[in-house]
């Protein structure tokens, strides 16, 4: 090979853009997909935050005795936030806690029993701050798995988990009254399991 050849090669310009977007696009790519899926991530951790929030409101206004027809109603309200997801991804678990004196116990629950299992849970050490003797505290736990679409291309080798785990914990006092109770049906009978 004499000198001329090498440097005429050296010289040679043609394919080189399609060499330099060979070696770039991938990396353009999952920037982009990166960007959309975090974007996704943080508006689907707001509305987790917003339905739990929602939930926790809604049931804190009523009297002084809810049922699960109600319930029901209220979750269905949460279908419209999750839009234009399911709304049978998310799960909502509601609990009713009571400062009996000096300690807090739980009266009642309710679940919408769709979506992933909730690993948080309410953490009734941190209740007596937020109660008075006799007082209630209304507890919505709303969870949700997130699958960003690059796990569907890439799944654990980038990303390490092919989900990720949206959970959130709402705490609020009971509005109209000191107390709340859940009951299966009407005003009274068996208190929500």
């Amino acid at each position: 090979m004499t000198f001329r050849t090498l440097k005429s090669f050296l010289a040679a310009e043609r394919g080189a853009a399609a060499v330099e977007t060979a070696l770039i696009m991938p990396f353009l790519l999952i920037l982009y997909f990166g960007m959309i899926d975090l974007t996704q991530l943080i508006t689907m951790n707001r509305k987790v935050t917003y339905a739990a929030s929602v939930m926790a409101d809604v049931v804190s206004q009523s009297k002084t005795v809810i049922n699960p027809g109600q319930i029901t109603d209220y979750y269905n309200s949460v279908d419209l936030i999750m839009k234009p997801q399911p709304g049978t991804d998310l799960r909502i678990n509601l609990f009713g806690y009571r400062d009996v004196s000096g300690t807090v116990t739980q009266v009642w629950s309710h679940s919408n029993d769709v979506g992933p299992t909730c690993t948080a849970s309410p953490n009734p050490a941190d209740m007596p701050t937020l109660m008075t003797a006799g007082n209630d505290l209304v507890v919505a736990v709303a969870c949700y798995d997130y699958v960003p679409y690059v796990a569907q291309f890439a799944g654990e080798y980038l990303l390490g988990d092919s989900s990720f785990r949206l959970e959130q914990v709402v705490m609020l006092r009971p509005r109209s009254s000191l107390q709340l109770t859940c009951y299966d049906s009407g005003t009274s009978g068996s208190v929500c399991p």
